[in-house]
């Protein structure tokens, strides 16, 4: 599982991710894990999100987001993976400042909250899926929710989206289920220049106590690590001169989309007022 801290809503609510496969299982947010043989690109989680809804006509709603299926190219389709299991899950927790109680005085894992269910039938001729969402409280499952995805072209157009709601034992959900283009920015090829120079600079060197003179490249810019601090003329009083600037960073997900899962509860009926959530994949063993 790889855990991303998130926003802080309501009184405090704390956004993570996280993803699991028959194979490993990590414990850092990446956005992008990369494909491999036992991993494909839809069971690739990105990001969480969780705040209150920022839909005038739900102000009471929490909107939780699971971005996955990262680098998805413009114009083409991508479905969900028959085989998974996508599931937001919901904890609650008493205070701001305390952790979720996950496990009982003995150390046996504990059953979350809540956990929102998502699993996708075959794709169909259009692009879109049947989607089954499951609503399971304290373990059990209250029942079912039934609705469809998007398909790119209804989504790029931001026109005709399928919004899929329901009630389950006494909790409403309405979830959209499509691509959208991916709100992360990352210089990617910058921030392994900078890594590079830190791990020269703090444990390279004789010993590894360090190399004062470990280089790093000048900014897409053309400024130096601290021209600034030394007088070099650049016009923009910066001192020092670490990562790229926005006017010429490269975004390496620019025009890349994802799949999302964008998921409103009323607050009401989760029955608490701070919440821990978070994103899992998974696949059966």
């Amino acid at each position: 599982m790889k855990r991303l801290i998130g926003l802080a809503v309501l009184t405090s609510l704390v956004a993570v991710a996280g993803v699991a496969t028959t194979e490993q299982t990590g414990e850092a947010s990446d956005h992008d894990d990369g494909e491999s043989d036992v991993k494909a690109r839809a069971l690739n989680l990105t990001d969480h999100f969780t705040f209150v809804s920022t839909d005038p006509a739900t102000p009471d709603d929490l909107t939780m987001i699971m971005y996955f299926n990262p680098r998805s190219l413009p114009g083409k389709e991508y479905s969900l993976s028959t085989k998974a299991r996508y599931e937001i899950h919901v904890n609650k927790v008493a205070a701001k400042t305390a952790q979720p109680v996950l496990t009982d005085g003995a150390g046996t894992p504990l059953p979350d909250n809540f956990t929102f269910r998502f699993e996708a039938a075959a794709p169909a001729a259009d692009g879109t899926q049947a989607i089954t969402l499951t609503i399971l409280k304290d373990g059990a499952a209250l029942g079912t929710v039934t609705g469809a995805t998007t398909n790119y072209a209804n989504s790029k157009g931001n026109t005709n989206h399928t919004i899929n709601t329901g009630d389950a034992g006494g909790v409403n959900a309405k979830f959209f289920i499509g691509p959208r283009g991916d709100a992360f920015h990352f210089d990617v090829v910058r921030f392994f220049q900078v890594r590079a120079w830190l791990a020269g600079r703090f444990f390279g060197g004789a010993g590894g106590n360090g190399d004062p003179n470990a280089p790093l490249a000048t900014n897409c810019k053309g400024q130096a690590l601290l021209g600034g601090i030394l007088g070099t003329a650049e016009g923009d009083n910066d001192e020092v001169n670490l990562f790229n600037p926005p006017e010429c960073a490269q975004d390496f997900t620019k025009n890349y989309n994802v799949l999302a899962i964008v998921l409103n509860v009323p607050i009401a009926d989760l029955g608490g007022s701070v919440f821990d959530t978070w994103s899992t994949v998974s696949i059966a063993q």
